[in-house]
C-alpha cells in the first residue's frame, strides 16, 4: 500500500495578512487530506513531534488564528469550527511515521535540500521537525534491504516532485534488521524524497506498476487500475476526477494469473496500459473475441451463468489480457494469458 507523511506545517493556519485566495487554498487542501483517512488505498502518517512543534512555534491551538484569517478574508462558506475539527482528527487519528517504519529519530548537520522547502515552514520547530522527516524518509529510500520507494512527503508548498537532500549523519536510532547504517561523519549521506501539495502531485508520485506488482489483494490491483486511468486522463488533456472511473471488476482469478508469471516491473506496466485502454475505449484494434476454438470462424465464447462476453487484449507478442464484456459495459478481468496460444480464461 502507498503511503504519505503529512508535515505538520501543513496544518498550520497562514498569516493574518495572507490574501483570500491563500486562506481559502489552506481551508481546500486541508479537507482534500482529511479526505483521505477514509481511503483504503493509501495509509496516512504524520510525525509524533507534529503537535509539539505546532504548539512550540504558537500555532496551535488554532481557532484564534482562524477567526482572525476568515474575518479579514470574508471567508464565510466554512466554519472555524469546521476546519480545527478537521485539524483535531488528523492530529489525533493519525499513526506515526516513527513508530510504523520503526525508525525514532536522527541526529544530523549541514542538511541542505534542492530545492530549498525549509524557507517555507512556519515557525523555527516546524522546521526542525521537516528536517528531520525529511532526513529519515531520505535514508528508508536509499538504505532499507528493500527500498521505500511508495512513501511520499506533503509538505506546504513543492517547488518539484523530488527534492535531493544532503546532510551529515551523526547518529540514527531505528528498530530494523533491514538497514544499513548511512555513510559516517565526516562523509555525507545522500538521498532524495517524493513530495507533493496537492491531490495531483500525489497521484504523480505514485508508481502503479510497481503498486500492482506487490498487490495483495484485489484493492491494491483496483488502486493501481484507478492511478493509470487518472495519469492516462492527465496526459490526454483531460481534468480527471479521482472517483470518476469506468466501472470495472477484478476477476477473482487475476492476481494468481498475473503473479504466476513472475512478471516484472515493464510487464505490469504494459498489463496496466492495456487495462486502461480497455476501461477508456482506446485502441480497440488490439482486441478481438476470445473464440470456442482457434478457427476464425468459431463463435466468442459465452459465459453460461451471465451471458457474458470474451475478450483478448494484446500487452505485447506473447502477454495477452483476457477479460469478460459483462451487462452494462462493465469489464471484468480474467487473467493475463501466457504464453501467445494460451487462451484460457478464468470464469
Amino acid at each position: 500500500m502507498p503511503s504519505v507523511t503529512i508535515d505538520a506545517g501543513v496544518l498550520a493556519a497562514p498569516p493574518d495578512a495572507s490574501t483570500p485566495e491563500d486562506a481559502r487554498s489552506y481551508v481546500d487542501t486541508l479537507l482534500d487530506w482529511s479526505q483521505l483517512l477514509e481511503e483504503p488505498w493509501v495509509a496516512i502518517y504524520m510525525s509524533e513531534r507534529s503537535s509539539q512543534s505546532l504548539v512550540e512555534d504558537g500555532l496551535f491551538p488554532l481557532r484564534d488564528r482562524l477567526e482572525r484569517l476568515f474575518r479579514a478574508n470574508g471567508i464565510t462558506e466554512y466554519t472555524v469550527n469546521d476546519v480545527a475539527q478537521v485539524v483535531n482528527r488528523l492530529l489525533q487519528l493519525t499513526p506515526s511515521f516513527e513508530t510504523f517504519f520503526r525508525i525514532r529519530d536522527v541526529l544530523h548537520e549541514d542538511l541542505t535540500t534542492q530545492p530549498d522547502v525549509m524557507r517555507f515552514c512556519a515557525g523555527e520547530h516546524l522546521q526542525s521537525d521537516l528536517a528531520r522527516c525529511i532526513v529519515l524518509i531520505a535514508i528508508l529510500r536509499r538504505h532499507c534491504r528493500e527500498p521505500v520507494v511508495d512513501h511520499s512527503l506533503i509538505i506546504r508548498s513543492a517547488p518539484g516532485m523530488t527534492v535531493r537532500v544532503r546532510a551529515v549523519i551523526q547518529v540514527l536510532e531505528h528498530e530494523r534488521d533491514d538497514l544499513s547504517d548511512p555513510p559516517k561523519p565526516p562523509d555525507y549521506f545522500d538521498g532524495e524524497v517524493l513530495v507533493c501539495d496537492n491531490f495531483r502531485g500525489l497521484i504523480d508520485c505514485l508508481d502503479e506498476a510497481t503498486i500492482l506488482l506487490k498487490a495483495t489483494d484485489d484493492v491494491g490491483v483496483e488502486t493501481a487500475i484507478r492511478i493509470a486511468v487518472h495519469k492516462s486522463r492527465l496526459a490526454r488533456g483531460l481534468a480527471p476526477d479521482w472517483d470518476d472511473v469506468p466501472t470495472f471488476r477484478v476477476g477473482h482469478e487475476f492476481l494468481a494469473y498475473f503473479l504466476g508469471l513472475d512478471p516484472t516491473h515493464k510487464l505490469s506496466g504494459n498489463v496496466l496500459d492495456a487495462i486502461v485502454q480497455t476501461l477508456e475505449g482506446l485502441n480497440m484494434g488490439g482486441t478481438h473475441w476470445l473464440r470456442t476454438g482457434k478457427g476464425g470462424d468459431n463463435p466468442q465464447r459465452v459465459r453460461k451463468r451471465d451471458g457474458a462476453g470474451a475478450w483478448r487484449r494484446d500487452i505485447d507478442s506473447d502477454h495477452h489480457l483476457h477479460y469478460w464484456a459483462c451487462d452494462g459495459d462493465i469489464a471484468e478481468l480474467a487473467s493475463v494469458s501466457y504464453p501467445h496460444d494460451d487462451f484460457k480464461i478464468p470464469e
